[in-house]
């Protein structure tokens, strides 16, 4: 990765990396972040589609998605447990 910027017109993050030449993507390319195990660092993967134009030098993946937060989904997971305990009788 060569910078990481925020957009605040379209809220996202904009990273901006250099690719080896020795490698093509095709056009429709999905670019995801990753974690290496449960609690490992971040990283950036790519899932090539079927397109048979490859993305051009300066070309823009606009398929990504973000990455899973670890500590969001155990605090979703705790609330829906909570929300599922019945409740005590009243009185």
């Amino acid at each position: 990765m060569t910078e990481i910027t925020f957009d605040p017109n379209l809220y996202v993050a904009v990273v901006k990396m250099d690719v080896d030449k020795r490698y093509s993507f095709p056009r429709d390319t999905f670019a995801t972040i990753l974690t290496s195990g449960l609690l490992g660092e971040q990283y950036i993967g790519f899932e090539v589609g079927g397109d048979t134009e490859m993305l051009k030098p300066d070309a823009t993946i606009t398929k990504t998605q973000s990455a899973v937060v670890l500590e969001k989904l155990i605090s979703q997971f705790m609330f829906n447990k909570a929300a599922e305990s019945p409740k005590a009788p009243e009185q």
